[in-house]
């Protein structure tokens, strides 16, 4: 809201001359309608045309909302959010689920959003459309794993894998002792914001953004990064041959954005990058390569697994991270509490699971529903294979 509120700057101005202008439609509307009807009493010349329509009301300038259907997204794009508009919810499942409740054209529409480009909207109760110069919209929000799982049962279209993943190991609880510098968050956003467009031409003279192209070296890099994922969709499922395919132009997302972040943070008035540097690039190709994709195979693999199978891949990922000498059954159910694993018959069977794939070893003798200590011993050739 506050930064919502400092991009109001010339609003209030905006709306001043917007109800100056209605008075003078609606004086003009009524002087024609006068001379119309005292045309028609004279006899004397044709009655006056008026046009009685008035103007469209301005909106406020807008940088985040919630929950709005596809036309007033469009209304909003149109009008008062010309750079783009962020969604955010905490729950995307009823999105994902919903988006043809109000539309048959819904999904289409929200797969558009990803390219920014020029898009129209036919409206039911109006005879023109909503011409939106640009259609860029990003999502942020979460979804619970069961929820994902029932999405990605739809035919795959691309939207999922127009998403950036995140679905990090859990860390265990700290509050933290230090405050976050909103203030220079603030203050670097807003001079994003302070960011033009280029002016556009006659006759509707609509704004267009400025191209900011990859310098010449981060140009190489980008052809051997999108080798490198082109490769991989070869040994790929579905879900990730398209979030593969997406990678390439995610990394330059990515790096205009990391480029223009960078710039942002610097102290002074310099000029906005002119181009994306080589630095800027390989940071994305870290994120997106290191981090992103593998984060996608894990949402999409882990989401469409049965509890039992996620279970296994919990404690195998615990184990691989932690290097453990042992896994002892009531450790992991009061201590490390690893999510799905919180009752000693599921940590069973996951470990049982884990002893047939040759990770562990079973217990001695009587001591898993003995009094004894039950625990599972790593087989030592497990570091070996895993390098």
């Amino acid at each position: 809201p506050s930064i919502e509120a400092r991009m109001a700057g010339e609003f209030t101005q905006q709306l001043q001359d917007y109800e100056t202008l209605v008075k003078a439609t609606r004086a003009r509307s009524d002087a024609c309608q006068m001379e119309s009807v005292a045309a028609r009493k004279n006899g004397t010349a044709q009655p006056v045309s008026f046009d009685t329509r008035e103007p469209e009301a301005p909106l406020p300038p807008r940088f985040m909302e919630s929950d709005l259907t596809i036309e007033k997204v469009a209304t909003v794009l149109a009008t008062a959010a010309p750079k783009g508009l962020l969604m955010a919810r905490d729950e995307l499942a009823g999105w994902l689920s919903g988006m043809n409740s109000y539309s048959g054209n819904a999904r289409a529409f929200w797969l558009e959003t990803y390219g920014g480009g020029p898009y129209r909207v036919d409206r039911v109760k109006h005879t023109e459309p909503i011409v939106i110069p640009r259609l860029a919209v990003a999502w942020h929000g979460g979804i619970q794993p069961a929820r994902l799982a029932q999405v990605m049962r739809e035919p795959d279209d691309g939207l999922l894998a127009r998403f950036c993943w995140f679905w990090p190991d859990p860390v265990p609880f700290k509050l933290s002792t230090t405050n976050p510098d909103v203030g220079f968050a603030v203050a670097a956003f807003e001079r994003l914001g302070m960011l033009e467009m280029k002016p556009g031409n006659e006759p509707e003279f609509t704004p267009s953004p400025i191209n900011v192209p990859l310098s010449e070296r981060a140009r190489a890099r980008l052809e051997q990064f999108g080798g490198d994922m082109q490769a991989r969709q070869g040994f790929s499922g579905d879900l990730m041959v398209s979030a593969l395919g997406k990678a390439r132009g995610l990394a330059l997302r990515v790096s205009l954005v990391i480029e223009h972040l960078r710039w942002a943070a610097q102290d002074g008035m310099s000029q906005a990058p002119a181009e994306i540097s080589e630095e800027s690039f390989l940071a994305a190709v870290t994120l997106v390569k290191d981090y992103l994709m593998p984060m996608a195979e894990r949402v999409y693999g882990d989401a469409a697994a049965s509890p039992h199978a996620r279970n296994v891949a919990t404690l195998a990922r615990w184990i691989a991270n932690t290097h453990p000498v042992e896994v002892h059954v009531r450790q992991l159910q009061r201590t490390v509490r690893l999510p799905g694993l919180g009752e000693a018959p599921l940590i069973h069977e996951a470990c049982e699971a884990l002893i047939e794939a040759g990770w562990l070893e079973a217990p001695l003798p009587g001591t898993r529903n003995g009094r004894g200590r039950a625990a599972y011993r790593v087989r030592p050739a497990l570091w070996e294979a895993l390098g």
